[in-house]
């Protein structure tokens, strides 16, 4: 085994609490998976907290910002650190940091208080026992085959070993097992979770299963992998923030001797006004100054998160049981997105910044004509910095190994079940419903271009509220603050004001990407508040057809976007660095209006010309037709709902809408 002054050094940054920077004191954990010691958490709680009172209580992790909910909102208001689970992982740790002779006391006295000195590890019961109570132990579980060690030999420790258990329970509810996988929402959950949030979840699988399909020594060392080239990431980036400090303290140096050399030369015009500019100059530094070491501060603050996951999860990997790392790299996967999100946010943050004096090129000549001595000037650009390390497209969530359709498309066929009409009150023309969305408790809502109107209805299609637009409607999204965005084509606007048509819309990572249609044959980029960031368009776009971009479509994990081309008869697959992944080309998918995506990524295409809805397999190699209308019944529109092998199904120029099934 290792020392303990390795054990120290190698666990250092696991053992900070990010809170008081001190080595962690009853360290508590959150959902999201930071811990803290019990009274700094305590503490941020009490500061921190959004609506006090209520069931809906939360609050932000100091790390990573994720709201978390209080496992019990009712006990009072000073346990509500108490409530949050112990960090046993964390726990270990510590008890191996402090693992010297006469310091550790038996676990099984201490429940009968009573304080005797542990003298051997029961590695099967993580328990540190005395030597009365090994007696004991010794003929309860020799038949299983424990394996005792003692503690000390001459007084050096022979064995420190991790507290795992932890990991295997829930953390909404901390004294029950994980058991469970619910493969549609890629949520482990304990029988309660599963009993009060999936027992609607059509897929759900034991975790027992979970071991027998997963390989996890392969994928561990993949997320290990990509994790691993988010910490060097951030290690470069914080290398760029402090070139940057070096790089104003230099031009602050520079712009000085510019400062003093003038006013060597008019120093009894210009005193004054030289304080005045030094002033101006201190003061942008210091304002820049603070700003560099508070971006350094949050990068060394996800760097230590991240290499406190990296490290619990080598331990993991190192000590525990195979159900033990099917949940650490569950976890992990997570925690890539997460991390990849908060590095993506750091690195829009970071801006080449410098100094310049800019001096009146005529000071001498109008000397007593002067209000001023110049200003300071602070220039930000871009930095030319390498792409965020994002989590591969071939990464597969865990949910994913227990199948996938790969290039084939299951002999299902459309079922329809029912059809609502949608023609309310006031409606002056025909339905043209062009969207469909749904929001949280299962409202509908319609975007009918027909009456200029978007529609909300409930589940079963009842109505209940409309707004009148001015402008005909075309495709909708849901943003991140739960405002919805409508794009009205004829007057360039969603939101906000576009600079080309826009068409179709949705929401990647924070940004908002708009179909132009024959406007530029591209899509842009734009960021929340309505500006233009970039444009996409392939480079070879007219040899390889891709032309009159229509619709656009996002999948659940924000890695693909998909484009439906109608200027090519073309569907398009980028990656969220807008590499092209596949194209597909069929005569079929001429005239593509709604598009969309099952759950295991199937795309879905109306063809509005010959009344047919499209199937393509998920690598768009198989394509099939799955539903033909007659022309009266032109598709729009086709919209899944969540989780749902069922979607709704909408007509140009008809007032009905109409639900199917996938079905066998």
């Amino acid at each position: 085994m290792a020392a303990v002054s390795h054990t120290e050094g190698l666990f250092s940054q696991v053992l900070q609490c990010p809170i008081c920077l001190e080595t962690l004191k009853r360290p508590k954990v959150l959902s999201c998976g930071h811990t803290y010691c019990v009274l700094c958490l305590q503490s941020h709680i009490n500061s921190k907290l959004i609506d006090r009172g209520t069931p809906q209580a939360r609050f932000s992790c100091p790390v990573c910002r994720a709201d978390t909910t209080l496992p019990d909102p009712t006990v009072a208001a000073e346990k509500w650190a108490e409530s949050f689970p112990v960090n046993s992982i964390v726990s270990s740790l510590l008890d191996m940091t402090e693992n010297i002779p006469g310091k550790k006391l038996c676990d099984i006295c201490l429940k009968w208080n009573r304080e005797n000195v542990a003298t051997s590890v029961c590695k099967d019961c993580n328990k540190f026992i005395c030597t009365v109570c090994r007696e004991h132990h010794d003929e309860i579980a020799s038949p299983n085959n424990h394996n005792v060690f003692d503690l000390f030999i001459n007084n050096k420790s022979t064995v420190a070993i991790p507290n795992l258990s932890s990991i295997e329970m829930c953390r909404r509810h901390p004294k029950e097992h994980l058991k469970f996988l619910c493969v549609d929402d890629n949520a482990l959950c304990c029988n309660t979770c599963g009993f009060l949030e999936h027992r609607k979840c059509e897929r759900v699988i034991t975790i027992d299963d979970m071991i027998k399909t997963c390989n996890v020594g392969i994928k561990s060392k993949d997320v290990e992998a990509n994790i691993r080239s988010m910490e060097s990431h951030m290690n470069r980036l914080t290398s760029e923030v402090k070139k940057n400090a070096d790089n104003i303290k230099n031009d602050k140096t520079s712009i000085l001797q510019q400062i003093r050399s003038l006013r060597a030369e008019f120093n009894s015009k210009l005193q004054q006004l030289e304080g005045v500019l030094i002033d101006s100059l201190e003061g942008n530094h210091k304002t820049e100054e603070l700003n560099l070491e508070s971006q350094d501060a949050r990068a060394q603050s996800l760097i230590t998160a991240i290499k406190s996951d990296l490290t619990q999860f080598d331990l993991v990997l190192t000590h525990g049981s195979e159900i033990q790392k099917v949940i650490a790299l569950h976890n992990m996967e997570k925690n890539q997105a997460r991390y990849s999100e908060a590095i993506s946010a750091f690195q829009e943050d970071i801006q080449d910044i410098t100094f310049g004096l800019e001096v009146n090129k005529s000071l001498k000549d109008l000397m007593n004509a002067l209000n001023g001595f110049g200003q300071i000037k602070v220039t930000r650009t871009k930095p030319h910095l390498p792409p965020c390390p994002m989590v591969p497209l071939s990464e597969k969530k865990i949910s994913m190994v227990v199948g996938s359709s790969g290039s084939l498309l299951k002999d299902k066929k459309a079922k329809k079940i029912s059809e609502f009409n949608v023609k309310i009150v006031g409606d002056n023309a025909t339905c043209h419903i062009s969207d469909v969305l749904t929001l949280h408790g299962k409202k509908r809502v319609l975007i009918d271009s027909g009456n200029m109107k978007i529609k909300v209805y409930g589940d079963n299609y009842n109505f209940l509220e409309s707004m009148v637009l001015h402008g005909s409607p075309w495709n909708a999204c849901i943003l991140p603050d739960n405002s919805i965005a409508v794009t009205l084509p004829d007057k360039q606007t969603i939101l906000i004001r576009t600079r080309l048509q826009c068409r179709g819309i949705a929401v990647l990572r924070n940004q908002i990407v708009i179909t132009t249609y024959k406007n530029d044959h591209s899509v842009l980029i734009l960021n929340m508040t309505g500006t233009e960031i970039r444009t996409i368009r392939p480079q070879n776009y007219e040899s390889e057809k891709l032309l009159s971009p229509m619709s656009v479509k996002v999948n659940q994990d924000e890695t693909v976007i998909y484009i439906a081309y109608n200027g090519g008869h073309k569907i398009a697959a980028y990656d969220a660095s807008w590499n092209v992944l596949f194209t597909s080309t069929d005569q079929t998918l001429e005239y593509q209006f709604g598009f969309d995506t099952d759950r295991e990524n199937n795309m879905y295409l109306c063809n509005y010309v010959s009344c047919k809805v499209v199937q393509l397999s998920a690598d768009g190699k198989l394509i099939k037709t799955l539903i033909t209308k007659d022309k009266q019944r032109q598709p729009l529109a086709v919209r899944f709902y969540r989780n749902m092998d069922k979607f709704v199904l909408t007509f140009g120029s008809c007032d009905v809408v109409e639900v199917y099934d996938m079905c066998d």
